[in-house]
């Protein structure tokens, strides 16, 4: 089944209910005449939407009572998240391109006993280093500085990174990426070449995002640290409820 951009809306929607509300396999969910109310969407497009995620035993449908979660959310996640990335989504809804420009890219050691410890490698160990520019068309929304073990790949094309890093990890090593764990907060932007590169003023209020991306064998292949301009970019969050 091809998914349609409203019909991935109405997935989101719900995926994002089950994991805001903790909610579990038996419990109801909204009808769909509430969906299509809450997003500004139609009751078939809700319909067909709710019948692809039937099908991925997502949720399932009783007669005359409604809907109710099912036995497989995360994969559901997997595939809505590979096909179009949020960042990807919310350019396509400004009505510009999706752009990655790599800043900087090299190999060295990692900065932090923090971010060795989220990696599960030794502080003494070399990582991979990218630095990245996320903008919509011209206009930059984030800064991202990213490291991934060399046990990961042996060997990291780049040039790749200004594509989507997701569906190159998952291409290069077979692994499919399952979960990621998120930290954010706000602060004031003062750094005079991040301001530079993100167009802002300095003392610019900013997100910064701290995240950890796991295989879907638990193993961490990335560590992301995102400075964004959260006038321009909506952060998506997503959270797995652990069993």
């Amino acid at each position: 089944m091809n998914i349609t951009e409203k019909q991935r809306d109405v997935i989101e929607y719900i995926l994002n209910k089950i994991q805001e509300n903790f909610l579990i396999p038996g419990d109801k969910l909204d009808s769909e005449l509430a969906i299509s109310k809450a997003i500004g969407v139609t009751r078939t497009t809700v319909r067909e939407a709710t019948r692809y995620l039937v099908d991925k035993k997502t949720i399932y449908r009783v007669k005359g009572s409604g809907l109710y979660v099912g036995t497989d959310v995360d994969s559901l996640e997997n595939e809505t998240s590979s096909t179009q990335s949020n960042f990807d989504k919310q350019a396509e809804k400004s009505g510009e391109d999706s752009r990655r420009k790599v800043i900087s890219a090299s190999i060295s050691s990692i900065p932090s006993v923090q971010i060795a410890h989220s990696l599960r490698v030794k502080p003494n160990e070399k990582v991979y280093v990218i630095e990245r520019l996320l903008s919509f068309g011209t206009k930059p929304v984030a800064l991202e500085k990213t490291y991934i073990p060399l046990t990961i790949l042996s060997d990291l094309q780049f040039q790749e990174m200004e594509k989507s890093k997701h569906s190159y990890l998952e291409k290069m090593t077979g692994k499919k990426i399952k979960t990621r764990e998120q930290d954010i907060s706000a602060f004031n932007l003062n750094d005079e070449k991040s301001c530079d590169l993100l167009d802002v003023s300095e003392g610019q209020a900013m997100i910064e995002l701290r995240e950890v991306v796991y295989f879907v064998d638990g193993t961490p292949c990335e560590y992301n640290i995102s400075i964004i301009n959260s006038d321009l970019f909506n952060i998506h969050q997503v959270i797995h409820k652990e069993s």
